[in-house]
């Protein structure tokens, strides 16, 4: 062979591997970074960025917070689709129930620093380890959609050992997701009431939010985030294109009361505002708080973000 036919060589074999790398080493990268927890990585609670330091201010004063009423707290494990699954139960003696359902990678820990409010105003409180986080079984997280059934099945587990029928979500980000398919599948439920829904931070799709993080990098979506959808699909058989967040909102019959801040790129104002237009019940509400970035608003609004969600469920 001549030496440029060796050169063409080379250089469709360079193209070709380049090709193969970002056609499908690049989304399983992807995909194992934001979807998939390896088996085999030690289980654990803490904090999950020791370098955010406004992120371990709001775990820290979570754990306080719940520290206050260590005697009141039942440790909890549930099985649902084969997982094991833990919680944590303070027991206030009330007759209702606030479940606080953390965002994507974090633990129950971090969702004690939304509870405050609620213990105000009378609530139990329920934390969970969602599966493929803290100490809960699963290797794969699906953007609330199986972590909703996970939910369910917590619902009536404290229905049957507590005797509770009244509950409220209060959801940041995935959680929020995981808060509006759950109610969606209890709504059939005539022993269980979902009195009402606070989200922080609810995105309209999950490819909306994930097209969110990879412009904050300066990267286009196509094709690795359809590649990495597809691999989710095939892996963990939810469509994240076919469950939508913002086609749920419609369903549910209770208030809603979606949080947000006019400071996260994630969740931008005009998608939030098509979601609170897509909600039925004429009690629910929209609030954009100045500061926070996206599942930080409580930080940086602290009083005015637990008064607004105690005068939401006072009504």
């Amino acid at each position: 062979m001549t030496w440029w036919e060796i050169t063409l060589i080379v250089v469709a074999v360079f193209l070709i591997a380049n090709i193969l790398i970002m056609l499908i080493v690049a989304p399983h990268v992807i995909f194992y970074h934001t979807v998939y927890r390896n088996p085999k990585k030690k289980r654990t609670r803490e904090c999950t960025n020791l370098k955010d330091d406004d992120q371990v201010k709001m775990f820290e004063e979570g754990i306080a917070w719940a520290e206050k009423y260590r005697d009141k707290i039942t440790s909890l494990e549930i099985i649902n689709d084969g997982l094991s699954l833990k919680g944590e139960y303070i027991d206030f003696g009330s007759e209702k129930c606030a479940i606080i359902l953390q965002g994507r990678t974090e633990s129950l820990l971090y969702s004690y620093y939304f509870a405050e409010p609620y213990a105000e105003k009378g609530y139990n409180i329920l934390v969970v380890d969602l599966r493929a986080h803290g100490l809960s079984d699963g290797k794969y997280q699906t953007g609330g959609i199986k972590e909703s059934e996970d939910i369910v099945a917590w619902v009536n587990y404290i229905e049957k050992h507590f005797h509770i029928k009244q509950f409220l979500f209060h959801g940041i980000c995935i959680g929020a997701a995981t808060a509006i398919y759950a109610t969606l599948s209890l709504q059939g439920d005539s022993k269980i009431v979902v009195e009402r829904i606070i989200t922080d931070g609810l995105y309209a799709t999950y490819f909306e939010i994930f097209k969110q993080n990879f412009a904050s990098y300066k990267k286009k979506p196509f094709p690795m985030l359809y590649l990495t959808f597809f691999l989710a699909r095939l892996y963990t058989g939810v469509n994240f294109f076919k469950n939508k967040p913002i086609e749920v909102v419609s369903k549910i019959k209770c208030p809603i009361l979606l949080i947000y801040s006019e400071e996260d790129s994630f969740c931008p104002r005009e998608s939030s505002e098509k979601i609170f237009a897509r909600c039925t019940n004429q009690a629910s509400e929209l609030v954009f708080f100045p500061y926070g970035r996206h599942s930080h608003v409580r930080s940086n609004n602290k009083e005015t973000y637990d008064a607004k969600i105690k005068e939401f469920i006072s009504r």
